[in-house]
């Protein structure tokens, strides 16, 4: 077989099986099929993407991770580690100084968004750049 066509084979069967796993748990069968399309969706993205090198003569693991798309992922982890903390720290400040209540848990878990949101951005312009 030809480098990339073992790749999209073994993929297929693995978005598959991830499909199959969520009808084997009880999902709804049109769960188990959208979860497995978006799994073969990310497949197919991937190699196109920009966040592996491409390496079609290793075959099933044709994608892996050079020291330039590891930098890329390594900056995106700082700033939303950063941007998680100020932001935490900034809730923590305000509950404890100013509203003198408990922090909520949806405050909590939007803080959670945001610092995955500053990862992707963050993620997708330094990949431009």
């Amino acid at each position: 077989m030809s480098g990339m066509r073992s790749y999209y084979i073994s993929r297929t069967l693995i978005s598959i099986a991830f499909g199959a796993l969520f009808l084997l748990t009880g999902s709804p069968w049109w769960m188990g099929v959208l979860m497995g399309a978006l799994a073969l969706g990310f497949f197919l993205w991937a190699p196109r993407s920009g966040r592996y090198a491409v390496h079609p003569e290793l075959g099933v693991t044709a994608l892996r991770r050079d020291e330039h798309t590891q930098s890329i992922n390594d900056r995106a982890a700082r700033n939303a580690f950063v941007i998680m903390g100020l932001a935490l720290a900034g809730v923590s400040i305000y509950f404890s100084a100013v509203s003198k209540a408990d922090v909520p848990v949806a405050l909590l878990n939007y803080t959670l968004i945001l610092g995955v949101a500053v990862y992707f951005i963050t993620d997708l312009v330094l990949r431009r750049a």
